[in-house]
Order: structure tokens, then C-alpha cells, then sequence
């Protein structure tokens, strides 16, 4: 199908950007706009996940991925609660974590991050809490977030770990509140209150209601974030402690310090496309099928259990979410965006289809522009020493982590 919109130039969106701010144009490195292919492909290292066999090789839906210095591979299992943790060419080292609502227990954890040391802290959305464990999987201490994160990562920093979260599930009863920004907050290492690093523009809307008798009693909570085709909150750590952090509809990725100060901008000038109806109705079809598998969507139970997928709405409810789906006026510029531990930031870019995943630029957090590939997703991890990590689904639609070693180029 031969998909055609209407393009405006991003120049336009990223001068209204930093109109507020006197000093950028300082601190704005322009990136060329025409791509040049990265040399090279990534090599198959190893594979894991199987529709059948032991407990180390198969999962139940793969939250996130993440290496330690030795290129130990972790692998968060959210369906199974666990974290399963393999060694660089593939074997089962460990298990860390188990389902249960204790000390070091899990309910529907979403996140994790991985130090360089193999300390793992993983955010669990149904308690609100970060769970840390030491390299061979004692657990340390539990600490309460102030709400759910975003959907970025939880992400190691030389001082802790950072992650965006936004305000949800903290009262009972009924309540509606509106929040028009997402704090970006870095946990110390040793644990303590986090610090705030940046406020990031985002609106969010949570409806909480109960009803029914005592004994019965349901709460449903609706969450309605930024329209679609809105962009995304991405960011990653830099070795340095700095963050490259985007949030806007162009390609715009800001470097900011701990104290949320921009240090530069690294733009592309690249177009900025206009919605069209053909776009809107194929987010509503990806919206339809993600109600039917249940995929990308949690419950959440009160009084033990949760983590399955909600049973599907009638076709009459589907239909009625299908009319109150939002949608922005332009389609953001990008997708992902990772951080590798050598200080290369991966960006994606935004398909030419709705939902399908674009062209890959690898650039430094100086601006300078290492060229850009279309032969592979962006990874869910990359190692000190150049593998890279994909969460993938084989030709039996079964979920599985593929690692590749990554071209010297592109480390």
C-alpha cells in the first residue's frame, strides 16, 4: 500500500521550542539532513526463548532487557515475575525474583535496570515500588515511587538509576486529577528521596470510581494520556551521568546535566508530517488488535494475583473507545531512543507506516552524525563490549531475546 501525507518543516516546530530560552541558538547542533548508510550488520551471537522446554528457556511476555559489564544478559519475565540472567554466550546463570507481594517479591513488574556490577532494580507497577537486588540475587530494600512510570525506561546512572513517573492508583475512593507534567527523578544508589532532574511536558488525566456493596466492591481507573501520534517521553543515561532526553514532535534531542540544564540540542532538519485519515484509522486498528490479544495492556488486582490481560471489551465498548480515541495534528518525528555504554545515543525514528518501526541514527551526545540503518529494530539493550539485545517474536508468534554483536563502527 502506498501511503502518502502532508509533510511541514520541523525548523518551524523547534524555533517555537526554544523561543523561550535566549541562550539556545548557542547550543544548537544542526545534523545533516541527508542520511548516510552505517557500514556493516550485526552477527547472530545467541537466542533465547522457546514455546516449550525448561524455565530458562521460556518466557511469558518480556518487559525489558539489560547487561552488566560482564555482558551477562537479564531478562525480565513480567507474565512469571522473575528475572532470568544468562551469561554471555547464552547459559542460564540465575533466577532473581519470585510473584508475591512481600520483601522482594513481584506483582507486575515493568522496568528494570541493570548496573554496571549486576545490582538489578526493578519497578513494579502494582505496588508502586523499586526493588533492589544484589548481583546474585539477595534482595536489598524496597523503595515507593510516587506513581507508575511513563512507559520510558528504568534506567542505571552513575548515582542510582532514573525514571520518569507519573502520578496514579495513590488514593481510594473516588478522585480525578490532571497532572501537565512528568518528573523525571534520579534514586541514589544508596537509597534516600530522589532528585528531581527535569520536569517533562506531558498531560495526563486519571478518573478513579468505585461502587458496589462492601463485600464487592470495584474500582475501575481510567487513564487518558496525550492523543495519539503525540511524542513519546525517550531518554537514556550517558556514561558521563548526562541524559539525552526528547519529548517533542520534531527531531530535537536535548542533552541535559542532573540540574536539568540543557547543555546542547541536536536536531535534524528533517519534515514533520501531517495526520492523515488513512493514519488515524490504522491506530485504530492497532488499538483494536491490542484489545484482542491483551497485549501491552496489565489488570491489576487488589488482593492478590493480576498481571493477565483484561478479557476484551463487546464489540459495542470497542467501537464506542474506538470514537473517543484522540489525535494530534502531526505525527512525532521519533520513536525510541537508546543510550549505549560507550556514549552513543541510537534514535528511531518514527516509520513510514503508523506503528511500524523507522530508520535507525546513531550520533554522539556532541552532535557529531555517525550515519543511520534501516537492517535492524532498535535494540532493547546494548553491552559495554557491542552486543545488543531484541526482544523479537519467531514465526510461531513466540517471544524470544535474540543477541547480536554489534559492527566496531556502531559500538
Amino acid at each position: 500500500m502506498r501511503h502518502t501525507g502532508i509533510t511541514i518543516a520541523a525548523p518551524l516546530l523547534a524555533l517555537a521550542l526554544l523561543a523561550a530560552d535566549a541562550g539556545a541558538q548557542g547550543r544548537i547542533v544542526q545534523l545533516p539532513r541527508a542520511d548516510r548508510a552505517l557500514a556493516g550488520a550485526p552477527a547472530a551471537v545467541y537466542t533465547i526463548g522457546a514455546a516449550e522446554g525448561a524455565e530458562e528457556e521460556t518466557f511469558g511476555t518480556i518487559a525489558g532487557v539489560g547487561f552488566d559489564a560482564a555482558e551477562n544478559l537479564y531478562v525480565l519475565d513480567q507474565q512469571n515475575a522473575r528475572v532470568m540472567v544468562y551469561g554471555p554466550n547464552g547459559r542460564f546463570l540465575r533466577r532473581i525474583g519470585k510473584k508475591g507481594q512481600g520483601p522482594g517479591e513481584l506483582m507486575i513488574p515493568t522496568q528494570i535496570a541493570v548496573a554496571p556490577d549486576g545490582t538489578v532494580t526493578i519497578n513494579d507497577m502494582a505496588t508502586q515500588r523499586l526493588n533492589v537486588f544484589r548481583p546474585d540475587g539477595t534482595f536489598v530494600r524496597t523503595l515507593q515511587t510516587p506513581g507508575v512510570t511513563t512507559g520510558g525506561p528504568l534506567a542505571w546512572h552513575p548515582r542510582g538509576f532514573l525514571g520518569a513517573f507519573r502520578p496514579m492508583m495513590s488514593r481510594e475512593g473516588n478522585f480525578s486529577q490532571t497532572s501537565t507534567s512528568v518528573p523525571l527523578l534520579l534514586y541514589p544508589a544508596a537509597g534516600g528521596e530522589p532528585a528531581k532532574v527535569f520536569d517533562v511536558p506531558q498531560t495526563i488525566s486519571v478518573q478513579q470510581t468505585s461502587g458496589g456493596p462492601a463485600a464487592a466492591q470495584t474500582t475501575r481507573l481510567r487513564v487518558s494520556g496525550p492523543a495519539a501520534f503525540s511524542p513519546a517521553v525517550l531518554y537514556g543515561v550517558l556514561p558521563t551521568g548526562q541524559v539525552a532526553l526528547s519529548f517533542t514532535s520534531g527531531y530535537t534531542v536535548r542533552v541535559i546535566d542532573t540540574k536539568g540544564q540543557t547543555l546542547r540540542y541536536l536536531q535534524r532538519p528533517l519534515p514533520v508530517r501531517l495526520t492523515t485519515e488513512a493514519d488515524r484509522e490504522r491506530a485504530r486498528a492497532q488499538r483494536r488488535e491490542m484489545f484482542r490479544t491483551g497485549r501491552g495492556m496489565v489488570r491489576i488486582v487488589t488482593g492478590g494475583g493480576g498481571g493477565a490481560a483484561p478479557p476484551p471489551p463487546s464489540a459495542a465498548e470497542l467501537e464506542a473507545r474506538m470514537g473517543e480515541m484522540r489525535f494530534a495534528d502531526t505525527i512525532a518525528a521519533l520513536r525510541g531512543l537508546r543510550t549505549s555504554p560507550s556514549g552513543k545515543i541510537w534514535v528511531e525514528r518514527t516509520g513510514r507506516l503508523v506503528g511500524e518501526p523507522g530508520p535507525l541514527d546513531l550520533i554522539t551526545p556532541e552532535g557529531q552524525y555517525l550515519g543511520t540503518t534501516t537492517a535492524m529494530q532498535l535494540p532493547g539493550a546494548i553491552s559495554r563490549g557491542g552486543l545488543a539485545a531484541f526482544i523479537t517474536r519467531d514465526e510461531d508468534d513466540v517471544e524470544q531475546v535474540v543477541v547480536k554483536r554489534l559492527p566496531a563502527g556502531w559500538r
